[in-house]
């Protein structure tokens, strides 16, 4: 029985033995690097987890010894193993402080060795007092920036030297990267040359007989701006193409190298999808999109690049229209009202909105001699006849001169095209007019135009100098 006992205690031994050694957690502190009037950097490296994950790890500080995370300050700098960098903020001047660093995971808390260091005075008989001022004048495209620096005590001795340190990690000094100041004033600058999207450490310094002085730390990290652009609206949509287009207002400092359109079935289209080039610089710009498929949703966005990659504007989506025409759908700038019977095909558009609603026929005392076809299709003739032959305003000039979209061969339509409007698209409900007059592009003689109601759809004639609504409509093929 005794012999069994003795094994019992042994096994737990054994057992005991393993698990602390498996469970040993293992940090130390590494020795100051940099101490100022007010801060300081240390930091640790965890060297063991134990056999758990390293949750949280750092330096405790404080005025007394074995500070600790239930009775000190203490920073946290990440997880895991290896090592780490702290900065201690907040100091007193002069004053002496312990600290250690420390490791924590699921089994407990770990702590390294302790380190004692104390801090600069304010007013020092020896080395200087300086400041690190706020960076000014950045330039991005020059990839240089202006370091200010200030002097608030000589210290015991002439300053001989002053400037700044860099690196990219914290606590830079001398040892690393320097740039001298061309000047020794209380104030003191220097052009900094960086690398765009990198981490720096930046600090003034100033050097007398006495030794080297530090500012306060800051951090530089300058990214170039990117250009600004914006989407406009999708127009001009058919059962294969649409227009699409967009504005670059800035470059963010970099040339515009390209833009453009680009489009997918995917609510993100980026280049590696369809897109489009409309050339360089900043300004509008527009694509007609092709190779679409009938009845379909896409999504669109524009786009600017310059030498460091590419900037997407906001995104539109819509849909194809179906692949078969039809009365009342929206189609290459307005609204369908028209199919042309004949084996030619094509028929008319009409704009979607009235350019007008108070406007003269025009040509008062003049007969715009070619402006007498009724017919459909003979608009367009009518309307060049009537600019022709005509000065100052008039309904046919003011369809004549409209560019929407893509578009810029707008007309007057003649009686016989409005009425086919009025029945086709006005009495189905498929489009809205207003209740009034429209103006036609066909003449009675010198004084007097016809004109189609579109409250009963009634034609009539008035006298040229009459105001009636205008609407704009095109042909195509």
């Amino acid at each position: 029985m005794k012999n069994i006992i003795y094994l019992v205690i042994f096994g737990l031994f054994i057992y005991s033995s393993v698990s602390c050694k498996k469970n040993n957690l293992t940090v130390t502190t590494l020795p100051v690097s940099f101490v100022d009037v007010t801060s300081a950097y240390i930091g640790g490296n965890v060297t063991s987890d134990g056999g758990s994950e390293v949750l949280l790890r750092g330096v405790c500080y404080g005025v007394f010894s074995a500070p600790s995370l239930t009775n000190a300050t203490y920073t946290q700098d990440g997880s895991g193993l290896g090592e780490f960098t702290s900065k201690l903020v907040g100091l007193k001047a002069n004053t002496t402080y312990h600290v250690r660093a420390y490791a924590k995971n699921t089994k407990g808390i770990a702590y390294g060795e302790e380190i004692i260091f104390t801090t600069n005075p304010y007013f020092s008989a020896s080395i200087p007092i300086i400041q690190t001022n706020k960076i000014s004048n950045i330039d991005t495209l020059g990839l240089i920036l202006s370091l200010n620096g200030q002097v608030l005590h000589p210290g015991g001795s002439e300053v001989i030297e002053s400037g700044f340190v860099y690196a990219t990690k914290m606590g830079p000094s001398i040892s690393d990267n320097k740039i001298i100041s061309k000047d020794l004033s209380v104030q003191f600058t220097a052009d900094f040359t960086f690398e765009l999207g990198v981490l720096y450490y930046v600090n003034s310094y100033a050097k007398n007989s006495y030794g080297v002085a530090y500012g306060e730390e800051i951090q530089v990290k300058v990214e170039r701006a990117k250009p600004k652009i914006k989407t406009t609206e999708v127009t001009e949509i058919d059962s294969t193409s649409a227009v699409c287009g967009g504005i670059v207002t800035t470059n963010g400092g970099n040339p515009i190298i390209a833009k453009g359109m680009c489009w997918s079935l995917d609510p993100s289209p980026t280049l590696s999808d369809y897109s489009t080039n409309e050339g360089d610089g900043t300004g509008s710009f527009s694509s007609l999109m092709t190779g679409l498929l009938p009845a379909t949703i896409y999504y669109c966005r524009s786009y600017a690049t310059t030498s460091d990659g590419t900037t997407y504007g906001n995104t539109f989506s819509f849909k194809t229209v179906v692949s078969k025409l039809y009365i009342g759908m929206q189609y290459k700038g307005g609204i369908l009202f028209y199919l042309n019977p004949n084996k030619g095909g094509g028929g008319l558009i009409v704009i979607s909105d009235d350019l007008s609603t108070s406007y003269v026929w025009g040509c008062v005392g003049v007969n715009a001699s070619g402006a007498t076809n009724t017919g459909v299709g003979s608009g367009l003739s009518n309307t060049e006849a009537i600019v022709n032959s005509c000065s100052g305003q008039s309904a046919a000039k003011l369809c004549n001169d409209l560019v929407y979209g893509t578009y810029s061969d707008w007309y007057l339509p003649s009686m016989d095209e409005l009425g086919i409007m009025y029945n086709n698209i006005k009495v189905t409900d498929l489009e809205k007019f207003s209740t009034g007059y429209y103006w036609s592009s066909n003449q009675k003689d010198a004084n007097t135009a016809y004109r189609y109601g579109f409250l009963g759809g009634n034609d009539g004639e008035a006298d040229k100098s009459t105001k009636h609504y205008v609407r704009a409509i095109r042909k195509f093929n």
